[in-house]
């Protein structure tokens, strides 16, 4: 396997750590593996497609991805809970894009499945491709986790870029960055759009804007500008949280807990919305003279019986 499809993930994998976690893991010597047994407790798997095929497993033991899902969520969990194992997959699907996008630089289009998670005492990772895989072991202040690679190239050879010239000695420990630095380069950090605050949630969720119009129509109109307001903020959240990767862990916690508060008051402004338009569209007579309609729930519950006569 070509170095070139390791240096990415091994890169992306340092990075994500350290911008959403704040961890700085240390790499290990690489070494092959040809079985299917994992290297820890629980792994995050994604198969790839393209000009390279193949799959990715991020196989973390049980305190270390504690450690880092706790880093972050800004959470104190214990064990292996759902919101750690999410974690897992989260981490795969995030370090596999950014390792996808700097294949990119490489002319390399690669696409990737949705991540799958097994975890257990002596599970098995079983790439998509047969043969041995490579594995870089990282080190972190709480267990180890590992990078398990097995890809190939599906690109013909005399297509394929000319090959860098300085290689490592079989004395010499590996180099990412010494073997191939245009690909372990750094990519460019992503651009973040515009934080929403904790005083403007606040402002939304905690202390809404109080309806002062007396007149229906004109109440309406302030209920339809209110809810397109909150519709946007929900979209800029969402939109954040899918493309920013990178988002600082407090951040992103924050994001995550106003989304539902969010989509709870966008459905109840829509209640409000229409409760005002039908009573815009009643009568006076409607009103000095409601007729109530009978429905299921106001006919009798038990049959009576007839009158004898």
């Amino acid at each position: 396997m070509d170095v070139k499809f390791i240096n990415p993930f091994l890169y992306s994998t340092i990075d994500v750590l350290e911008k959403m976690a704040m961890i700085k893991p240390v790499a290990g010597k690489p070494y092959v593996k040809t079985d299917d047994t994992a290297c820890g407790d629980v792994s995050g798997i994604i198969g790839m497609t393209g000009d390279v095929i193949g799959s990715l497993a991020l196989t973390f033991n049980e305190e270390c991805i504690i450690y880092i899902a706790n880093k972050v969520l800004s959470e104190n969990h214990t064990d292996l809970n759902r919101e750690v194992l999410d974690t897992v997959g989260e981490l795969t699907n995030i370090i596999s894009g950014a390792a996808r996008k700097m294949m990119e630089k490489e002319n390399l289009k690669v696409f990737a499945a949705i991540p799958t998670i097994v975890f257990g005492s002596g599970h098995t990772v079983r790439h998509i491709i047969k043969g041995p895989s490579i594995v870089i072991p990282l080190q972190t202040e709480k267990g180890t986790f590992v990078i398990d690679i097995c890809l190939k190239s599906r690109v013909k050879q005399e297509d394929a870029r000319p090959p860098v010239t300085q290689k490592p000695s079989a004395n010499t420990s590996f180099n990412p960055k010494a073997f191939n630095p245009a690909v372990f380069g750094k990519p460019t950090a992503p651009k973040l759009g515009p934080e929403i605050s904790q005083a403007k949630m606040d402002q939304d969720l905690v202390k809404p804007k109080i309806i002062e119009q007396k007149d229906m129509g004109a109440r309406i109109v302030q209920l339809k500008q209110i809810l397109a307001e909150s519709i946007a903020t929900r979209d800029i959240l969402m939109k954040q949280l899918k493309e920013q990767p990178f988002m600082e862990g407090t951040q992103r916690q924050r994001y995550k807990k106003a989304l539902p508060a969010y989509d709870a008051k966008i459905k109840r402004l829509k209640l409000d919305i229409t409760a005002a338009e039908t009573i815009a569209m009643m009568s006076k007579d409607d009103f000095d003279n409601p007729t109530i309609k009978p429905d299921f729930q106001t006919y009798p519950t038990t049959p009576t019986k007839p009158e004898k006569k």
